[in-house]
C-alpha cells in the first residue's frame, strides 16, 4: 500500500528518458503534420507531458493514498480544451503513456514501443498522407469570393488562416492540391494577379 522510494537517480533517469521521449514525439508529429505550421503551444504539450506523466506515476507508486488523492485532484480539472483533428489526440494519448510507462520503470518497453509507433506512423505518413501544402498570401481591394472561385477551378482545398480587413483586405491561405493532383497548377499565381483590386500574390512552398 505503500510507496517504495526510489534512489534520486534513478528518478532523473528516467525523468530524462520521459523528456526524450517527448521530443522525439513531437519530431514525429512534425514529419507527420499535414499541415504548414505547427502550433507552438501544442509541441510544447508534446514534449512536456512525457516527463510530467513520469513525475505523476512516480510520485504515487503503490501508495493506494497517493492514488486515490491524485484522482481526486484530477477529477475536479475541467478541461476544455477541444482537439481539432483525432491525429493530435492519438499524439497527445502517445506522449502520455511514454510518460506512465519511465514512470513505472519499464524503460525497456517504453523505448521498444517508441521505436515501433515511431516507425509505423511515418510508414503511414509517406505511403498514404505525404504533405504537398504551401500558402497563398494576396493583397486585394476586390471580393475574396473571386480568389476562391480560381482554387476551387484549379482543384486546390484551401484554409483561411488570416485576414485583415482595411482599404485593401490581407488574406492568408494554407492551399493544398485535391486528391488525385500532386501538383499546384503553374497559373494559379498568374490567374489571381489578373483579378481586379489585387495588388500582390506570394506563393509560399512548404516542402
Amino acid at each position: 500500500m505503500f510507496a517504495q522510494y526510489l534512489p534520486n537517480e534513478l528518478m532523473l533517469e528516467n525523468m530524462i528518458l520521459s523528456f526524450l521521449f517527448g521530443v522525439g514525439i513531437f519530431a514525429v508529429f512534425y514529419i507527420t503534420y499535414s499541415k504548414v505550421s505547427v502550433s507552438g503551444s501544442f509541441a510544447f504539450t508534446l514534449i512536456m507531458l512525457p516527463p510530467i506523466s513520469c513525475l505523476v506515476m512516480l510520485i504515487i507508486r503503490n501508495d493506494l493514498y497517493l492514488s486515490v488523492g491524485m484522482l481526486g485532484a484530477l477529477s475536479i480539472i475541467r478541461y476544455r480544451y477541444s482537439m481539432k483533428e483525432a491525429k493530435n489526440l492519438l499524439f497527445v494519448f502517445w506522449a502520455v503513456t511514454m510518460g506512465l510507462a519511465c514512470g513505472i520503470l519499464q524503460r525497456r518497453t517504453a523505448l521498444v514501443a517508441f521505436i515501433l509507433i515511431a516507425a509505423v506512423a511515418i510508414l503511414i505518413h509517406f505511403v498514404f498522407e505525404r504533405k504537398n501544402t504551401a500558402m497563398l498570401a494576396v493583397k486585394t481591394s476586390g471580393s475574396a469570393q473571386e480568389i476562391e472561385k480560381i482554387l476551387k477551378k484549379l482543384a486546390i482545398t484551401y484554409d483561411v488562416k488570416h485576414t485583415s480587413l482595411d482599404k485593401t483586405s490581407d488574406i492568408l491561405y494554407e492551399i493544398k492540391p485535391e486528391k488525385g493532383k500532386k501538383q499546384f497548377d503553374k497559373r494559379l499565381c498568374e490567374k489571381i494577379s489578373l483579378l481586379k483590386g489585387v495588388s500582390s500574390v506570394k506563393f509560399i512552398k512548404s516542402n
